[in-house]
């Protein structure tokens, strides 16, 4: 267990009294779709619509993809399992909530980036360093394919990134959140200079490697890597992280140090 979901789960677990409150905010969405000619469904958790907490859908969108036991590869056969219990839909959802509730991973997460909504007075236990902030944002900035004609496409989004191949020894799945919402929020501008911080860094990583390309694999990489470190580097990313965390850090269950 890491320390900080561990530090995060001692915590709940020795205040909690009540049932999780996932079931409160959370319903299942399903999604039918036509395989092969025959109707099948998937299904994924989401924020009820009337949530108390839709201001901060991005962080929990993170958690509620990335954290569950269902969404990792070994839980492919249990998830078809569940999907055919369609055309039920009622049992569907019940069985897809019922392994959520049961997640204590999930669970536990997800009440620790409650609990500062709730109570912005809380004391907050974890503390991350600047350094770790922009290294955890960096691996959104995700070159995942090149084409024969060497054009690399990109991804910057909740599932698709560097986070799962980074192997941190510290958790970073609280931060993570953060920083996928701090990210996107800055995308809500018509000209986001986030976005345009990465396409520029991007630019000239595709420009240095393009005249000493041996195979399209490993040029794809090299501009991979080198664009997570501009990213890291970059002090636009740094300034938008910095002060959405300012207008945020009430309502987060971490502090984020200069020192």
């Amino acid at each position: 267990m890491k320390p900080i979901y561990a530090l995060f789960l001692i915590t709940l677990c020795a205040c909690q009294t009540e049932p999780s409150v996932f079931s409160e905010h959370i319903f299942i969405d399903l999604h039918v779709y036509d395989n092969d000619g025959q109707p099948a469904v998937s299904a994924l958790p989401a924020m009820k619509p009337n949530s108390a907490l839709k201001p901060y859908s991005r962080r929990f969108d993170y958690l509620l993809m990335n954290v569950p036991a269902l969404h990792q590869h070994d839980a492919f056969q249990a998830r078809m399992d569940l999907n055919a219990l369609y055309p039920d839909t009622v049992e569907v959802k019940r069985q897809y909530l019922n392994k959520y509730l049961e997640d204590e991973k999930l669970t536990g997460y997800f009440e620790a980036a409650l609990a500062p909504i709730e109570n912005p007075a809380m004391k907050r236990t974890a503390t991350f360093l600047q350094e770790e902030l922009m290294e955890v944002a960096s691996k959104f900035f995700f070159c995942s394919g090149v084409s024969e004609d060497t054009v690399i496409t990109t991804h910057i989004c909740v599932g698709l990134n560097g986070v799962k191949e980074a192997n941190w020894n510290k958790d970073f799945t609280l931060l993570e959140a953060f920083c996928y919402e701090a990210i996107f929020s800055s995308f809500d501008d018509e000209d986001s200079e986030v976005m345009n911080a990465f396409l520029a860094v991007k630019k000239e990583s595709q420009n240095r490697f393009f005249e000493q390309i041996t195979t399209l694999e490993q040029y794809l990489e090299d501009v991979k890597l080198e664009v997570f470190e501009g990213m890291r580097m970059n002090e636009v990313l740094k300034a938008h992280l910095l002060d959405y965390y300012d207008r945020n850090k009430e309502n987060l269950p971490f502090v984020i140090s200069d020192i």
